[in-house]
């Protein structure tokens, strides 16, 4: 009896290696070896955790230069074409004054979003710029808040976006 058992077993075999040789397909067994092969050792996972922490910490850095970049953009534009009021990113596009990555609101892994309102006889112009990661945990953490004061504020709002309330770390110009 077990002779015919291993004798099954071994067509079936057979068969497999046959059909993987004929669609190019390779068949394989989960085995404990190969389920270790897939996981990585502590060392590797440790070194990945690290290089994620310096990508993010990249990013984050990046994201403020970007701030600084949109204000002065938003500086100079006021000053001038503007006549006093703040833009859009397309009016500072057009201007000459952010590149192109930056005028589809994006860069170093963060979405920049502005706001602004027009001044009127009631009130002087504003503006916000936002920026938060376009994956939070990935590629940042903490979002971004400028106001035309230029101070800079962050928080970590799980992806959501920091405001003026959050003044847990401030860069002041």
């Amino acid at each position: 009896m077990t002779y015919w058992c291993g004798l099954a077993n071994s067509i079936r075999v057979l068969a497999l290696a046959a059909i993987s040789l004929w669609s190019g397909h390779n068949f394989q067994t989960q085995t404990v070896n190969t389920v270790l092969k897939q996981t990585p050792p502590p060392a590797t996972a440790r070194r990945m955790g690290q290089t994620q922490r310096r990508l993010i910490k990249h990013n984050e850095a990046g994201a403020i230069m970007s701030l600084q970049k949109l204000f002065s953009a938003e500086a100079t534009y006021q000053a001038t074409e503007g006549n006093g009021d703040y833009g859009t990113l397309e009016e500072l596009t057009k201007s000459g004054l952010v590149d192109y990555v930056m005028a589809e609101g994006h860069r170093y892994g963060y979405l920049f979003r502005i706001r602004r309102e027009k001044r009127s006889s009631e009130s002087q112009p504003s503006l916000e710029i936002v920026a938060v990661p376009q994956t939070y945990g990935r590629t940042g953490r903490l979002s971004f808040f400028i106001d035309e004061t230029g101070v800079i504020r962050a928080a970590d709002k799980k992806g959501a976006e920091a405001t003026i309330t959050n003044d847990s770390f401030v860069i002041d110009p």
